[in-house]
């Protein structure tokens, strides 16, 4: 990939959130003005992690890891700082000077898509508020107590009420109809004689990405006697159902604040909710709760109240629903709405006060399950119970966190009146743990333990390359050999050597000193890191950083120590290891604990 260029750089870094890359990956508490989660750079019991989406920074208070975005995900995903810079660049919408995963070609099909699912949303949308064939869809959303308001910020439109409404428009700015096939936008005739609109004579719902660009639609019918109420887009290559829920990126924030994502059906549930100032709500949009969507909810918020129809139907998807929340060590909760009543509906009746007293009356899943499944079982016989355990067993299966699955055996052996012995023997027996996403070949050799050193080297370089004085403070007090990474070791020596020499530290310098196309790659690696670094976010103190790798430094020197003392030897050989090791445990109190110097003297 050709060099980013810094102001390009930065475009990408102010163009994403931290929490949302965090999130990815970690489930993020809000704390003040900060978050608290899990790190996942050491075996961490406690959240010890704390990322300032103010700051744009992480830092984890336990293991010393930190940084921003770009390197949070160089990290967890163990990737080049270049790899990571295109990953968010993509999020972000942003085209890079080179992408390696695509050719030109595939790249500029990916741009298309998305750039005629964007010409789409401005179309439809532009149909329902500007355009005077908009007013019976108009009407509709008034009837339903829509407010422009709330159509502006949902981006709601109106599909024509014509075979080639959008189509027209489309070929007229350049795109094929082929191309608008591929997006989810157009239908083959099934003569094969052309194309006609996807959507027709229908209110449409922009569905967006976790980048916030659209990549499908949702629409509902205007004709009460068409037969498909909703339509939704097919499946794209920028558009998978099961990992996409509506109204996501919109609410992310609100869902963290609340602790908890409210999952709705339909996307007029969610739109209504929205009217009325309820925003922490997702939908899925007429499609199973998966365990991605689920995932994906884990993300934002540790709990999951699902809001469903009380009828049969609604009950299953609720079930459903439970199952992958589970599946993710989600913690789920369930509203059965009264007969007659959807969200929209109820919200309406009762107000936002009434319906947010119905998701505080929320049952707990274990609650619901074992009601909805006595409404089926006789319980107070032997083969009812034991056909409602199966079944329970089966669910409690395919949780893998280990601290939800202990907490809903006990809950649920308790309700089914069994011992937790008795239930585990059960879950043991009669159901098999579905695979992993991925499972350890067992002719692979299990991976290394971590090790954070490299990661510190690193970081201890890029402050190098800050000024003269930070080189020389880390020269003066870190020789190279205590770097463990040969790599690291060798352009710390050619630091060392050109201040030595009296030269500046200058990136393009030590380039023009190396003899190797990797080191160079490295060095203008670690220059963009130190490109986008800000001077007033330190995140790495020079002096504890230095402190935190003697510490380490001299950790490697006990352990190699206390590992040759295990040995037979001559004893004067082990009073020499005995008084090194000594020596060695006093530098690192020493290390630890700098402040009794300064009361001692």
């Amino acid at each position: 990939m050709a060099r980013v260029p810094e102001e390009l750089i930065d475009q990408i870094r102010q163009s994403v959130d931290i929490v949302d890359i965090v999130s990815d990956h970690v489930v993020l508490t809000r704390k003040g003005k900060s978050f608290l989660g899990i790190c996942p750079f050491h075996d961490d019991s406690s959240p010890s992690m704390n990322v300032s989406q103010e700051k744009q920074i992480f830092k984890c208070f336990s293991c010393g890891a930190g940084g921003n975005s770009f390197t949070f995900l160089r990290d967890i995903e163990n990737i080049s700082f270049i790899e990571a810079v295109r990953k968010l660049a993509e999020r972000a919408g942003i085209n890079l000077p080179d992408t390696r995963d695509r050719n030109p070609e595939q790249q500029e099909a990916y741009d298309e898509l998305y750039r005629a699912n964007e010409l789409a949303f401005k179309y439809f949308h532009h149909m329902l508020t500007e355009d005077a064939r908009g007013e019976e869809a108009r009407a509709y959303l008034e009837n339903r107590g829509i407010s422009r308001e709330i159509i502006d910020s949902f981006g709601i439109g109106y599909a024509l009420n014509a075979w080639d409404g959008f189509l027209a428009a489309a070929t007229r700015r350049g795109f094929s109809p082929q191309a608008l096939e591929r997006a989810g936008l157009a239908t083959t005739r099934q003569n094969g004689g052309g194309f006609y609109d996807r959507f027709r004579h229908r209110v449409t719902f922009p569905i967006e990405a976790s980048t916030g660009r659209t990549v499908a639609f949702g629409a509902r019918a205007l004709d009460p006697d068409e037969q498909a109420k909703y339509l939704n887009s097919p499946e794209t290559p920028v558009y998978n159902k099961s990992a996409t829920l509506y109204g996501l990126w919109r609410g992310r924030d609100a869902i963290r604040e609340s602790g908890q994502a409210l999952v709705v059906e339909g996307y007029m549930d969610l739109i209504s909710l929205a009217q009325f100032g309820v925003e922490n709500v997702v939908a899925s949009s007429g499609t199973a709760l998966t365990a991605d969507h689920a995932r994906l909810l884990r993300r934002y918020a540790p709990k999951a109240t699902l809001i469903f129809d009380g009828d049969a139907a609604g009950t299953s998807a609720a079930v459903r629903g439970i199952g992958s929340l589970f599946e993710v060590g989600q913690e789920a909760r369930v509203v059965a709405l009264p007969a007659q009543h959807d969200p929209d509906s109820y919200v309406r009746e009762h107000g936002p006060e009434g319906f947010q007293k119905l998701i505080d009356s929320a049952m707990s899943a274990p609650d619901f399950l074992v009601e909805q499944i006595a409404k089926r079982e006789d319980l107070s016989t032997a083969d009812g119970k034991a056909r409602a355990t199966h079944e329970l067993a089966e669910l409690i299966s395919r949780i893998g966190d280990q601290a939800l699955r202990q907490f809903l055996i006990k809950d649920l052996a308790e309700k089914m009146g069994l011992s937790e012995d008795s239930f585990i023997q059960v879950i043991q027996n009669d159901t098999r743990r579905p695979p992993q996403r991925r499972t350890q070949d067992p002719t692979e050799p299990a991976p290394p333990p971590f090790d954070p050193r490299p990661r510190d080297e690193r970081e201890l370089i890029i402050l190098m390359m800050q000024s003269n004085e930070a080189a020389d403070a880390v020269l003066q007090h870190i020789p190279s050999a205590d770097f463990s990474n040969g790599t690291y070791r060798q352009i710390v020596d050619i630091i060392a050597q050109n201040r030595k020499q009296n030269h500046a530290v200058d990136v393009a310098y030590l380039i023009d000193q190396t003899n190797s196309q990797q080191l160079s790659r490295i060095i203008s690696d670690m220059s963009l890191e130190l490109g986008i670094a800000d001077p007033d976010q330190e995140i790495f103190p020079l002096p504890d950083y230095i402190r935190k790798f003697q510490i380490r430094s001299l950790d490697k020197k006990i352990d190699e120590v206390e590992k040759q003392l295990r040995n037979q030897m001559p004893p004067e050989q082990q009073r020499q290891m005995l008084e090194k090791h000594r020596e060695l445990t006093s530098q690192k109190r020493e290390l630890i604990n700098p402040v009794s110097q300064v009361i001692s003297s």
